[in-house]
């Protein structure tokens, strides 16, 4: 990423904490990135969840909200980010920069992206050019962004999509597949949509089960 395409954290502010989430307001060079972090006493692992081009942070059938509850009984923390500039790419991957950024700061060593949609592209995207990222999972996923998911070899991507997705169809997530190397996993579910609202807790499941293997 070139010089001018830099961003820095500059001050972190915590806000009002409910039930384990802790709010944040992340102060950068380029603006201030809201976030919301399930933190986890000494915990070197920990999962970054971005959300689509609207910017949202509970994730497809709310799957960041509930990993976020179940962060403690994991030993992962979990930090889900709100983008400044929702469906800017570059802008996107440097929040998504910062957040990696933050959780190394706070002892942080190995952590895995899970992007929906827009966000499948900047979770792909950021994780090339992150060595902390260590596993990538992308749900119902644009093309954009992921022309060098190749490069995220040798660590494991997982791709997910529902068949009845109108907004971005299978064949996304499939040209993905076709593009990435091993180790890859392409889970499709029959009849679900966009936000996999008819299978939310199989992909809760699938999701879970994923992180304990790969973080």
């Amino acid at each position: 990423m070139s010089d001018d395409l830099n961003l820095s954290i500059t001050g972190v502010q915590p806000l009002i904490e409910i039930a384990g989430a802790r709010r944040l307001l992340v102060a950068t060079t380029r603006g201030t990135i809201r976030m919301v972090m399930h933190q986890v006493e000494k915990a070197q692992r920990a999962v970054l969840c971005l959300g689509g081009a609207g910017g949202g942070m509970d994730g497809p059938a709310m799957l960041y909200a509930r990993l976020g509850l179940e962060a403690g009984a994991r030993g992962l923390t979990v930090l889900r980010v709100r983008y400044r500039m929702p469906n800017e790419m570059v802008e996107c991957v440097l929040d998504a920069m910062a957040g990696l950024s933050l959780l190394k700061g706070i002892g942080h060593q190995r952590a895995a992206l899970i992007g929906h949609s827009f966000g499948g592209g900047v979770a792909i995207a950021t994780a090339t050019l992150n060595p902390m990222a260590v596993a990538v999972a992308a749900i119902s996923s644009q093309l954009g962004g992921a022309q060098n998911v190749a490069q995220l070899a040798p660590r494991p991507l997982l791709l997910i999509h529902g068949t009845a997705d109108t907004v971005l169809r299978e064949e996304s997530s499939r040209l993905i597949f076709a593009r990435a190397k091993e180790p890859k996993t392409l889970k499709l579910f029959a009849g679900a949509d966009h936000g996999l609202t008819q299978v939310g807790d199989e992909v809760h499941q699938l999701v879970s089960q994923w992180l304990s293997e790969n973080v």
